[in-house]
């Protein structure tokens, strides 16, 4: 193939290492369209590409950090434990903030205690406590009204370690 016309490339360096990629084509077909069409195939491509590195970046994650992961889930299971919730069953769920391989490593939890199911996880900076899942029945935007932090009915955004602790113990403290 002597005429190959390059229509998709990115080069990207991240945690996970450098990632270069390009995608080139021979068609007649391709080389008749108009340029604007030229261009969104070419966007297409690159988008390809993105999505290629992703699923390389998370292929390699699964396969070679999975301690990051375990040990990330027993933080936040010594969270409950230091909040006072026993007889807890912890089950690990993909990070629901963040589905691509940078958070691999910071997945959530849902912790199925006596009152019900509660999940927690990590945002970007904030640890989203929710326990819509449960018979609390408490309304956290009044249980927390003197938090100045973001909450609902059924959840509230811990800015710490200390915070969910300190939130934890007080759902669990709650009477159903």
């Amino acid at each position: 193939m002597k005429n190959m016309t390059k229509i998709g490339r990115i080069e990207s360096v991240s945690n996970s290492g450098c990632f270069k990629g390009e995608v080139s084509i021979e068609s007649k077909l391709f080389d008749a369209l108009s340029e604007d069409t030229k261009s969104n195939i070419g966007w297409s491509a690159s988008n390809y590409l993105e999505k290629l590195n992703e699923e390389i970046s998370m292929a390699w994650v699964k396969e070679n950090e999975i301690d990051k992961r375990n040990t990330h889930v027993a933080e936040l299971t010594e969270l409950f434990i230091e909040a006072g919730f026993d007889e807890i069953y912890v089950e690990t769920i993909d990070n629901e903030y963040c589905k691509k391989s940078c958070c691999y490593n910071r997945p959530w939890i849902i912790v199925t205690t006596k009152k019900g199911r509660i999940k927690l996880g990590w945002r970007k900076s904030v640890m989203n406590l929710d326990w819509s899942d449960t018979n609390f029945g408490i309304d956290g935007e009044k249980m927390f009204k003197n938090e100045n932090t973001t909450k609902g009915m059924s959840y509230i955004h811990c800015w710490s370690k200390e915070k969910a602790i300190e939130y934890l113990k007080k759902l669990n403290s709650e009477e159903i």
